[in-house]
Order: C-alpha cells, then structure tokens, then sequence
C-alpha cells in the first residue's frame, strides 16, 4: 500500500472511531456552558429559547469540520483525477 493510501486510511479510521466516540455521549443539555445554561433556565422566556440556543452551538461547533473537510476533499480528488506524468526513456 502506498503512503498515500496508509495516510487516507488512517485519518478514516481516526474521523470514524471519533465520530463513535463522540457522537452518542453529546446532548443538547451538555452543548450550553454552566453560565449560559443558569441564565437560559432561570426564565420562563429563556426556558423556550433553551433549545434553539441549543441547535446553534452544535452548529457552530461543526462548521469548521465542515470547511476543512471540505477543503481537503476537494485538493485530494483534484489530486486523484490529474493524470500522472508519464515515464520518459532515459539513454
């Protein structure tokens, strides 16, 4: 296997064991921090905003996976479709 190859199988193998790792412990209530949480649940006004305030930290905390990811997609099949350059016959 070449090097390329080992370096995309291990950051799969790495994106995949976070994503099980990470993913089934995250709930809306761990999203807010101790400050933020207090206020929004002290009010009946901030009890009704508690879980779109919710939604919009998981979104943000996503989007620069997001971006980078898409980035990296991008240069590596843009790397994969250029064809190689082909062999010259040295004499």
């Amino acid at each position: 296997m070449s090097n390329a190859k080992r370096i995309i199988a291990m950051l799969a193998l790495v994106a995949a064991v976070g994503a099980l790792v990470g993913a089934p412990g995250v709930s809306p209530l761990e999203a807010q921090c101790a400050m933020c949480r207090t206020a929004l649940t002290e009010s009946a006004e901030g009890r009704q905003l508690a879980g779109g305030f919710n939604t919009a930290i998981l979104v943000l905390l996503g989007a620069p996976y997001l971006v980078f990811g898409t980035l990296v997609g991008s240069l590596w099949f843009s790397r994969r479709r250029r064809p190689s350059p082909s062999p010259r016959n040295k004499v």
